[in-house]
């Protein structure tokens, strides 16, 4: 290799000057990575089987050379006539993975650097691509790993007509007309930071596709951002820390998230991402539970609506698709997963308006549950558990849950959603045993109390909605 190298250097002398600084770089298993002079990268394609992701690589940066979040192309080759091997020559970018920072930032941080990506992007996506049947390459894909699937019997009968009506589904929502340049492995680890700016690298999935594609990978690393994650960095990833992303861009790329049936499309996405994974791991529960989850909004986001859920399943099934935890401030603005300014800006939101934005923090979603379970006729019990909360100490750190059980046949059923970690439908001999089980937990600096309360009221601020749960206490004491 050292021949190689050295052939390379001679031939673009141009390029690097002298007195030339060499180091071999030991990362990834298809290529032969050098740095010269701390300034510049050789990228030999020493994997032959690798040849035509390298050719995507190359073929990205040429389309892209306006582009100032990507490393700088200064020469490639494929003809292999200076040597046996396609190689390029890039600019060498300082900085971090992403994933090394990204828990260290404020909101206003994390918002500029997604604005960022979605300038890059845009670059990207406007480099037009052929149209080519997109519906068929995915229905292709899918069925060969489908027909493995149904050979190692991962699926029980039940499964396999679910996911038979779901992939009967593709031909209407894979519909494309649109095919543009897509990075098509847009995870942190493949965003270095340096100074305030990103800067993308490796392109050797980069393809023509409909634009919406390039959001699949993207949003699996906000779902689940430990799985993209190098081992090292690993330990710095909280899915909390993630998901205002699809706020972001949503504001920075509005015509990327308005994609028609963009939840069917993403899922289907997803289908055959993590069936791909679980044929290789037959055994995995959690990829199986992915494929069906994915399935799910495929078969039925279309169908099931709030009006025409029938029981507790439906409703999980319903929530999972379509609510997520969130809430909207007084003015207008959308919040995921945080409370940041929550005690002076939030007011509850009205059931019209959960089942409009799909958000709800426990408030809303406890009201939307009982709602559901009232209509069906069974007896429901409302509780909010809190920290207590009066004019002296309404700056403390908002510590509340508000939860519903439902009694169905002489029995007591507790329905979660908004925390998720218990996410499901719990069965209990009594509402002791239900309230005993879901207080539970608590250290002894963290001391709730549970009211009873008969409804939640819309249009309160948080203040206005413990003042009035206060006035449910009989005894306030001990508080």
């Amino acid at each position: 290799m050292q021949e190689i190298i050295y052939s390379i250097i001679n031939k673009n002398k141009k390029i690097f000057g002298e007195n030339l600084d060499v180091e071999k770089i030991n990362v990834g298993f298809t290529n032969t990575i050098y740095s010269i002079n701390d300034s510049f990268i050789i990228k030999i394609c020493t994997n032959y089987n690798n040849e035509e992701n390298f050719k995507k690589e190359i073929d990205f940066y040429k389309a892209n050379l306006d582009n100032n979040l990507i490393p700088k192309l200064y020469y490639s080759n494929t003809d292999k006539k200076d040597v046996p091997y396609f190689y390029e020559i890039i600019e060498k970018v300082k900085g971090v993975s992403l994933y090394n920072v990204w828990y260290t930032f404020s909101e206003e941080q994390r918002e500029e650097i997604i604005k960022q990506l979605c300038s890059a992007m845009k670059k990207f996506h406007s480099n037009i691509g052929q149209k080519y049947d997109w519906i068929d390459f995915w229905k292709k894909k899918f069925a060969l790993l489908y027909l493995r699937a149904k050979e190692l019997h991962i699926f029980n009968e039940d499964e396999l007509h679910f996911i038979d009506y779901a992939y009967s589904k593709f031909d209407r929502y894979l519909k494309s007309d649109d095919f543009v340049l897509v990075h098509n492995d847009l995870h942190f680890d493949n965003i270095l930071f340096n100074n305030e700016r990103i800067t993308l690298i490796d392109f050797e999935r980069s393809m023509y596709a409909p634009k919406d594609f390039e959001l699949g990978i993207l949003f699996r690393m906000i779902k689940k951002p430990w799985k993209f994650a190098s081992e090292e960095n690993e330990q710095y990833t909280d899915s909390s820390d993630y998901t205002n992303i699809k706020l972001y861009v949503e504001k920075y790329y509005p015509e990327l998230i308005n994609t028609l049936f963009l939840s069917q499309r993403l899922a289907i996405y997803d289908m055959t991402y993590f069936l791909k994974q679980l044929v290789e791991s037959p055994k995995e529960k959690e990829l199986k539970n992915d494929v069906i989850e994915a399935t799910k909004i495929v078969a039925f986001k279309d169908e099931l609506h709030f009006e025409n859920i029938k029981n507790a399943s439906q409703l999980m099934d319903y929530m999972n698709m379509n609510i997520e935890y969130g809430w909207i401030d007084k003015s207008g603005n959308k919040h995921l997963n945080n409370l940041k300014g929550f005690r002076e800006n939030y007011r509850i939101s009205s059931i019209d308006e959960i089942l409009k934005t799909g958000l709800g923090t426990c408030i809303e979603q406890a009201k939307l549950i009982k709602l559901f379970f009232d209509k069906m006729g069974l007896e429901t019990k409302l509780y909010c558990h809190r920290g207590y909360e009066n004019a002296d100490n309404f700056d403390k750190e908002v510590r509340m849950h508000c939860f519903v059980l439902y009694k169905c046949n002489d029995t007591w059923y507790h329905f979660e959603h908004s925390n998720r970690p218990k996410r499901g439908i719990h069965k209990y001999d009594n509402v002791e045993d239900a309230i005993k089980e879901i207080t539970s937990g608590f250290n002894e600096n963290d001391k709730r109390i549970l009211t009873e309360i008969p409804e939640i009221p819309e249009g309160m601020s948080f203040k206005e909605f413990n003042e009035y749960v206060n006035s449910y206490m009989h005894d306030t004491s001990n508080c």
